[in-house]
């Protein structure tokens, strides 16, 4: 079972870190995404099994956990052009984190948050942290 104030180390380090460890089963182009009408797009996203590309704010330089403001369903393996609506809509300039979480509940819906952080959880990098990336992203 995950613990909240694991999993937000986890993310603070990744987010504070100018070198963060690699998946190679885990993958979403942060450097490539861009704003379309409120969402944030990524490229492509790498899962190697079902589960989501959730969104976190980010306030005083640290990402907000376990609250989301955005996510969307992705299917094993390598998907291009992924959308995410982010509530409020995206802002141009505004820090965000990404991660992926998988679903391990079965019932196809997005259920990790405040007081159900064991289900939904988090991919882990080899390292054992979270695969959370910082981004901001501008408007096209």
């Amino acid at each position: 079972m995950f613990r909240i104030p694991t999993i937000a180390a986890a993310v603070a380090i990744a987010v504070s870190s100018t070198s963060v460890a690699l998946a190679d089963h885990l993958n979403i182009d942060v450097d490539g995404a861009k704003i379309e009408n409120g969402a944030i797009v990524f490229p492509s996203v790498l899962i190697d099994k079902d589960g989501y590309v959730v969104i976190h704010a980010v306030q005083n330089g640290e990402a907000v956990i376990p609250a989301s403001i955005g996510h969307t369903a992705v299917m094993a393996g390598t998907t291009e052009n992924v959308s995410v609506e982010v509530e409020g809509g995206a802002m141009d300039g505004t820090d965000y984190v990404a991660m992926i979480h998988y679903e391990t509940n079965g019932n196809g819906t997005y259920d990790f948050g405040e007081g159900s952080t064991d289900i939904d959880t988090p991919g882990m990098r080899p390292d054992n942290t979270a695969y959370a990336l910082p981004f901001s992203v501008g408007a096209m």
